[in-house]
């Protein structure tokens, strides 16, 4: 009976790190570029650091929300679960509250439910581009939109639907790359509340689903998604998610993440400075200045002690992100330089422009001056010529 435990509990740890292994085999080889799959193109790029912006949009002055308890939220959910990845990127968390956010397009109607529906179709139109304010400057880092949507009373119930039509229990939906948006019918008496607040209680299962939405993005591993399914084929494994409130990735989890951004870091940071010296080779007249040697010089030191940090056993993973977090910024920060930047779009057809209108005024009357001394040349010569034949 133990033998056939050991055995099971081998097989079954080889195809859980054997996706893994196929993932990190993908962002090394380049050439499966094209075919990559659904969940890297749903993760956020790597970046030392996110902007999480937290917005509550109400689309109509007569559901009567004014405010929502969003800082208990964030200390009590929020913050747990960004102290506990702080080793893999930093965050700095913004929050803003926008009134008469309308919709670009009405839900449809199920008359026989009593509700108003969205179907997977429309779902990639619900933000109002035009009138939503979703830009922000408090950082340079990328940004992370996370929206909770109250919608006019008009309009609710409003429940978002799968391909099939059913309701989704969490009522909210994920846009890959950008962030997600969470569906709140909350309906309140403008008499007995005036200015109507959503309550940290209300908040706590929006947050959840937030932080779900988060994990999805940064890339922890789901080991419930569907192509996971082999292992619940090849043994009867159940994998329960944490329903703790912080939604706190495991250290597995953790570790996880740590090897997949640091195989990332490294090949888009090899990417990046091999792109740099050709584009240094193919601009012969570039000019390099030293603070970018510098730049080079550090990131290939760095990319190097990051592979050596790998083979540490203790710290390892955290020194070796840290590392190729250091030689992704520095790679980048050469190739994006603007005095390196410039040259790339500066052809000769630029410099022509820029030289002609000098050269041309000069270059006329030494013409000039050449052809009379040409000509003067010639005439000596002709006269040359005849007292020679006088003679």
């Amino acid at each position: 009976m133990d033998s056939h435990i050991i055995d099971a509990t081998a097989q079954l740890l080889v195809l859980l790190f054997g996706s893994e292994r196929e993932a990190i085999h993908k962002l090394f080889n380049t050439s499966d570029a094209p075919q990559r799959d659904r969940d890297e193109l749903r993760a956020m790029k790597y970046a030392p650091g996110y902007q999480l912006t937290l917005s509550l949009f109400s689309g109509d002055a007569n559901n009567n929300v004014r405010d929502w308890e969003i800082q208990a939220a964030i200390k009590d959910q929020v913050k747990p679960f960004v102290r506990s990845i702080a080793d893999i990127s930093e965050f700095v968390i913004e929050t803003q509250v926008q009134h008469y956010a309308t919709l670009t397009a009405a839900p449809a109607l199920d008359a026989s439910r009593r509700e108003y529906y969205l179907m997977p179709e429309s779902l990639p139109n619900f933000i109002n581009t035009a009138e939503w304010s979703l830009a922000s400057t408090v950082s340079t880092y990328p940004s992370l939109n996370f929206l909770l949507y109250v919608p006019s009373p008009k309009d609710q119930p409003l429940v978002v639907r799968d391909a099939e039509g059913n309701n989704l229990a969490s009522n909210a939906f994920l846009i890959p790359r950008w962030g997600g948006i969470a569906i709140l019918n909350h309906r309140s008496d403008s008499q007995s509340s005036p200015t109507a607040t959503i309550s940290k209680a209300e908040l706590e299962p929006v947050i959840g689903t937030m932080l779900s939405q988060l994990r999805e993005l940064l890339g922890f591993p789901d080991l419930a998604h569907p192509k996971n399914g082999r292992l619940a084929a090849a043994f009867p494994v159940t994998f329960h998610k944490s329903h703790h409130k912080s939604r706190k990735p495991t250290m597995w989890e953790l570790d996880h993440v740590m090897r997949r951004r640091i195989a990332e870091n490294i090949v888009d940071s090899s990417s990046t400075l091999a792109s740099l010296a050709r584009l240094v080779k193919s601009t012969t007249n570039m000019v390099v200045l030293d603070h970018l040697q510098d730049e080079v010089t550090g990131a290939l030191k760095d990319l190097i002690s990051a592979c050596q940090q790998l083979h540490q056993p203790d710290q390892g993973y955290r020194q070796a992100l840290a590392k190729s977090k250091e030689a992704l910024v520095r790679s980048e920060a050469a190739f994006f330089d603007p005095t390196m930047v410039s040259m790339l779009y500066f052809p000769d057809e630029h410099k022509y422009a820029i030289y002609m209108p000098l050269f041309v005024p000069i270059s006329v009357p030494l013409v000039m001056a050449l052809l009379r001394e040409i000509k003067k040349l010639k005439q000596e010569r002709v006269k040359d010529n005849e007292k020679q034949k006088e003679e």
